[in-house]
């Protein structure tokens, strides 16, 4: 690519960034006002959107959210077949822009949903839940579907311990530039970012389990999405205020993702 070419991208890759830091600052922070007045459920992305566009100036809002998700979808999917992040053609890079590929098709899916928001369709409002059994029952109507739901399941499980061994060891700390803020800032930053990378993982690592029992139980109803899998905290001892603090944790992800779009790095830099 040329200079202008990379530079496109880079702001693609920024504002994609935004776009989702926004999502996620909006679901962790309104699944915690859920948690904190009780009995509340988790917001996932589609209710979060929903809820969005019924505030003041919500379509124009939404708007430029469906603008910043198209641009993270067309970057990952620019990493995907173009390595604009470098990746190469090796086992680990092929899986890493495998990767890229599956989060364009995830975006993708809540850009439609963004759209059809603002087109005033109310579908989708059974949220991510009901998507996740839906998809779940369609590969487990493919040969050797149940397996392939457990692999699936497994490697979420796997993807989500990863994230909480990047939050431990910060080794998300190199992808990000943070020279230009003072050093109390820095910490500050980086320990929200850690919070936040965690939690995501603990919540990838909720979904993959729930996978994995419907796998075994060859049971779609057993899938959850984001929203089922922050309301399953409900379920454990002081799940109330486990539920608030991971939803919490989300919504410092949603910071974390609005850092790398000012301070990280994008593409090949």
């Amino acid at each position: 690519m040329n200079a202008d070419q990379e530079r496109w991208v880079t702001y693609a890759g920024r504002a994609g960034r935004l776009a989702q830091g926004f999502i996620f600052l909006c679901v962790g922070l309104l699944s915690a006002w859920a948690a904190l007045r009780g009995g509340g459920r988790a917001t996932d992305s589609r209710r979060a959107l929903h809820t969005i566009v019924q505030q003041p100036f919500g379509q124009a809002v939404l708007l430029a959210l469906i603008a910043g998700l198209v641009c993270y979808v067309l970057y990952r999917l620019l990493a995907a077949f173009a390595d604009v992040e470098g990746q190469g053609s090796d086992a680990k890079g092929l899986a890493l822009r495998a990767r890229s590929l599956g989060i364009a098709f995830i975006y993708g899916g809540i850009t439609a949903a963004a759209v059809r928001t603002v087109l005033g369709s109310r579908s989708g409002r059974g949220g991510g839940d009901q998507a996740a059994r839906d998809w779940t029952e369609r590969v487990m109507a493919t040969p050797l579907g149940s397996s392939f739901v457990i692999l699936i399941g497994t490697g979420i499980v796997v993807a989500g311990g990863y994230q909480c061994l990047r939050a431990w060891r910060r080794s998300y700390e190199k992808r990000l530039q943070l020279d230009q803020l003072p050093g109390e800032t820095q910490r500050w930053v980086t320990r929200i970012c850690a919070f936040g990378i965690a939690a995501r993982g603990l919540v990838f690592t909720i979904l993959g389990v729930f996978l994995i029992q419907a796998g075994l139980q060859s049971d779609p109803s057993k899938a959850r999405g984001l929203g089922g899998a922050l309301d399953s905290l409900h379920a454990h001892p002081y799940g109330r205020w486990l539920f608030a603090i991971v939803a919490l944790g989300l919504a410092a992800y949603g910071i974390y993702c609005c850092v790398r779009a000012r301070y990280g790095k994008i593409g090949r830099t």
